[in-house]
């Protein structure tokens, strides 16, 4: 058996747990979580990190650190590259870490730490090509191609968040483009798009205010604007899968993030609308899937990135 830190950070909140990996798979000890304010600084985030690496890992019995982290990652020299939610840049978090705790730190990407945890863990074990999609404050989307994460030339692919979904009228994308999926599909462009069907006169104020949960709580009441919020929020994911799926040949598509605890209110919109652009005789039996990694998937990515790279992509003291 092996103890492993595992790191996830998010872009509202992170979460740290020792996770024991055996042959009969991964469990967690008590999860520590705290909440990241929009304005969230990097000394703030590590401050924050100690208090919680304190309370689920006192007695440091671990014996590696895992760390994934939200948007652009530099696995091989653990740096947070960018994120556009807090603005982070250049961020050399594994170092830090591993000199404070004096362990060896590996650093990845969160969706494509997922994918990888999924594929180790999860649906996807038998399972050589899919896209691992996480919709939450914002999306991704992680590649396993062949069995193995696609980076991508730069190490940046499967950024299924930043496809062009709505062309006029769009809202504006953290980074800098207007229409993207992320901005559209996650949590607050849910939250942004049902004050706008509201007639609130400052929908971002009011996203402010108001969660996608509580919006799918209301839509489960029977609210239509919230039904109709996430229809169009389902169709607008299922298109970008459609896309996907039809340049890569996909075996299946995996949903995770906060907003899949509504899969079951995306589900026939996403469905419909990703059939309907689907190549279907080249993508004869794709399916679309909720992750069963539940909300742990993160910590199991983390986990999932330690394991990998255990012999070469490590930030020792």
């Amino acid at each position: 058996m092996t103890n492993i830190l595992a790191i996830d950070i998010g872009g509202s909140k992170f979460r740290t747990a020792v996770a024991t990996v055996s042959d009969a798979g991964v469990q967690f000890a008590p999860v520590a979580q705290r909440l990241l304010a929009p304005d969230c600084t990097a000394e703030t985030l590590f401050v924050m990190l100690e208090e919680s690496i304190t309370e689920s890992a006192p007695d440091g019995n671990y014996e590696r650190i895992g760390i994934t982290i939200p948007g652009l990652a530099d696995p091989a020299n653990g740096i947070w590259v960018y994120a556009c939610f807090s603005g982070i840049r250049d961020l050399p978090i594994a170092k830090i870490l591993s000199e404070k705790y004096g362990k060896p730190v590996f650093l990845g990407n969160d969706v494509n730490a997922c994918a990888l945890a999924e594929r180790r863990f999860g649906i996807c074990k038998d399972t050589k090509d899919f896209l691992w999609i996480t919709v939450s404050n914002g999306i991704g989307g992680g590649l396993v191609l062949g069995g193995e994460i696609y980076a991508g030339h730069f190490g940046n692919a499967g950024e299924i968040g930043h496809f062009c979904v709505v062309e006029e009228n769009g809202f504006r994308c953290g980074c800098g483009n207007y229409g993207c999926l992320e901005a559209e599909a996650a949590g607050p462009g849910i939250a942004r798009r049902y004050a706008a069907l509201l007639g609130k006169t400052s929908p971002d104020r009011f996203a402010e205010q108001i969660a996608a949960e509580q919006i799918a709580t209301l839509a489960r009441a029977g609210d239509q604007t919230a039904q109709s919020v996430f229809d169009t929020t389902g169709r607008l994911i299922g298109r970008a899968a459609s896309y996907a799926v039809n340049l890569l040949n996909l075996e299946k598509v995996v949903i995770g993030g906060g907003v899949s605890n509504s899969f079951d209110l995306l589900l026939p919109s996403m469905e419909a609308s990703f059939r309907e652009r689907l190549f279907r005789n080249a993508n004869p039996s794709i399916v679309i899937e909720k992750t069963a990694l539940g909300t742990n998937a993160g910590l199991a990515g983390a986990v999932a990135v330690a394991i990998r790279h255990s012999n070469s992509a490590s930030i020792s003291p």
